[in-house]
């Protein structure tokens, strides 16, 4: 019987020489090529992811600005709504003023015949033809001459004449009988 010996025996020792892999050039390269990629790919990220932030900002401030300014648009419209409605308005005062005639003309006059600072006040005012009779009180009988000469000067009334005149109590009673010089019969 042949024994062989599958164990290894420490007595024998086989010297190996270590293989080392030998580095070459274009492995070196291709390493130090891959390490500026990377570190260039990482440099790109940051000042892109940079900017990324950077318009963020941007777009939210300009985001603001347009709330702002459609907060501005709205006024301006109700501002202009608002001045279409008074124009309209104005326009139909005028209108209306262009169309007095007749008693609204008579009344403007009259009440812009009252003095100022005066106590003056008409109790009735009434037109038959070109005829109007004013009948009112006053607390100070002075008030009574600048009345009538205030109507004399609107230029619709041809005469102004104190009908009557009586004091009751602190208060002045009178009657004025006018003459209208622009008399228009209703038709």
């Amino acid at each position: 019987m042949i024994k062989v010996n599958l164990l290894k025996n420490a007595a024998v020792r086989t010297h190996r020489t270590p293989v080392r892999p030998s580095s070459s050039q274009t492995g070196v390269l291709l390493v130090v090529f891959f390490v500026l990629v990377a570190a260039s790919m990482g440099a790109w990220y940051y000042v892109v992811n940079d900017q990324k932030n950077g318009m963020t900002e941007y777009r939210n401030e300009l985001k603001a600005e347009e709330a702002r300014l459609q907060a501005l648009k709205a006024k301006l419209e109700k501002y202009e709504e608002d001045k279409k409605h008074v124009q309209s308005r104005i326009r139909l005062i005028e209108q209306l003023k262009e169309q007095q005639t007749g008693p609204v003309l008579l009344l403007n006059h009259v009440l812009h015949s009252i003095p100022k600072n005066r106590l003056l006040w008409l109790t009735s005012l009434i037109q038959k033809d070109n005829t109007v009779k004013i009948v009112g009180l006053t607390q100070k009988i002075e008030a009574i001459p600048d009345f009538m000469t205030n109507l004399a000067e609107t230029g619709f009334f041809q005469s102004v004449d104190l009908e009557e005149i009586s004091t009751q109590n602190e208060a002045s009673k009178f009657s004025l009988l006018c003459m209208s010089a622009q008399y228009q019969p209703e038709e």
